[in-house]
């Protein structure tokens, strides 16, 4: 099993987490999280987790809030260990299909990401009109 952080900026991650228990519970008590705040560099967490990742084998999978944000560039740094991955585009899709496939041991990086990208839609008058014509054949 690997080791999942949320990191965001403000309180995404917290909010995740807080939303994600809700629904899988003791699944994701292993998850970590961390909050950018004003005043702080992302930077400093990116060398707490070097020195971590440097002492440790375990698979850490880092999630991001947003690609090329300050969180992302400075935790992708992380990634010169052999041991890290690191997503960006956190959500809920996202996150749920880490947490349950990390639990079950079927860790597919790739799939995971592909199933949370289907769990983006949009749904208006438009594509429901649709639905229903598509039904009447």
């Amino acid at each position: 099993m690997a080791k999942i952080i949320l990191a965001s900026h403000g309180e995404l991650a917290r909010g995740m987490l807080n939303s994600v228990n809700m629904i899988v519970g003791d699944l994701a008590s292993d998850v970590e999280i961390f909050c950018l705040y004003p005043g702080q560099n992302p930077n400093d967490y990116a060398q707490i987790l070097k020195e971590r990742f440097q002492k440790d084998s375990e698979h850490y999978i880092l999630v991001c809030d947003i690609k090329g944000g300050s969180v992302y560039n400075a935790l992708v740094q992380t990634c010169i260990y052999g041991n890290v991955d690191v997503l960006s585009g956190m959500n809920m899709n996202l996150v749920l299909e880490l947490i349950l496939a990390n639990n079950s041991g079927n860790l597919d990086l790739n799939q995971i990401l592909n199933n949370a990208k289907c769990g983006i839609t949009i749904q208006n008058k438009e594509s429901l009109n649709q639905e229903i014509e598509e039904e009447d054949f």
